[in-house]
């Protein structure tokens, strides 16, 4: 597994496009073969700009047969990844629907 640059404390709309640079430069600097490890647990704030980028990231790395793994998240991008059904981004499984059996 390949460690990556930290999410930034805002992972927001307005880092969104530097952010996305410098993602795809590591990952084109980073081993072929091997998954993605980014450290979360500082993010203090993300908005839905925020996690279409972790998705997409997340995308291009699986058209590569790799995987992105969030590491310590925090809680306000568990939340904000569970409330648009992207908990697979934790790493876990999306959790069922309320009142689904």
């Amino acid at each position: 597994m390949s460690a990556f640059p930290p999410l930034p404390a805002e992972l927001t709309i307005y880092a969104a496009s530097e952010l996305r640079t410098q993602w795809l430069a590591a990952l084109d600097a980073s081993p072929p073969d091997a998954d993605l490890e980014v450290d979360a647990s500082g993010v203090a704030e993300v908005d839905g700009a925020g996690v279409q980028l972790l998705v997409a990231l997340s995308r291009q790395l699986a058209a590569r047969d790799r995987a992105l793994r969030l590491a310590g998240p925090s809680q306000r991008l568990s939340e904000a990844c569970a409330a648009l059904g992207l908990a697979s981004l934790l790493g876990a499984a999306d959790p069922a629907p309320q009142g689904a059996a």
